[in-house]
């Protein structure tokens, strides 16, 4: 391994390892002394090291643009603090949502590409829409979870979002089910990180949705 390669990975899990700090403490601003301390504080930090190091690997492989590079970075630990805070709580708190909102435009903005910001306010607007339309029609969802979508859906664009609903309910579906082999088989549940993982898949460019059909084809 030579030098440069490995002072980029020794810097991204430094990096890792500080995002973890960070998220812990912001994560328990929100959830509250009580409940936090029912968290497996040293499974979490493992986990937020590990998930943090590999994410930003990936999209400094993926993605050459900057620009991108940080906004799907900052997505990601707001992403998991929401996840965290939804897990446990079952709230969505609209500051951390709109923060992002905000954050996602104004990449789009510094991008200097109207194209691209258009399209990322339109896949925010549809997912927000059909999300609660779904939310009024079934209440399979919190309220909480609109704009969980629609910050999703700016991040990953107008074309990427259409499979972010679909997408999210199969990912749910997997966990419950992994859930129910294990005996966990309480009724309510956090939607919010289903909704996230579809999200960040997508980022990473796994389209679980395309998966899922293509199994279905050679089931078939």
């Amino acid at each position: 391994m030579d030098l440069e390669k490995f002072e980029s990975l020794f810097l991204s899990f430094l990096f890792a390892t500080i995002i973890s700090v960070i998220v812990q403490k912001v994560a328990k601003a929100f959830i509250g002394e009580e409940d936090y301390t029912k968290i497996n504080i040293k499974k979490l930090t493992i986990f937020l090291i590990i998930s943090t190091f590999v994410y930003i690997i990936s999209i400094f492989k993926i993605y050459p643009n900057n620009l991108y590079r940080f906004g799907y970075f900052i997505f990601f630990v707001l992403a998991i603090i929401i996840s965290l805070i939804d897990y446990y709580t079952m709230y969505v708190y609209d500051i951390l949502v709109f923060s992002g909102i905000i954050i996602q435009s104004v990449v789009k903005i510094l991008n200097e590409n109207v194209e691209i910001l258009v399209d990322s306010v339109l896949a925010g607007l549809l997912c927000a829409l059909i999300s609660y339309l779904i939310v009024k029609a079934t209440n399979m969802m919190g309220t909480g979870d609109v704009g969980v979508y629609a910050l999703c859906a700016m991040t990953i664009g107008f074309k990427s979002s259409l499979s972010l609903i679909p997408g999210s309910f199969l990912v749910s579906a997997i966990f419950l089910i992994i859930r129910f082999i294990c005996g966990n088989r309480d009724k309510k549940i956090a939607f919010a990180p289903y909704i996230i993982i579809a999200a960040i898949l997508n980022i990473l460019g796994f389209d679980i949705v395309k998966c899922y059909l293509d199994i279905i084809e050679k089931i078939i």
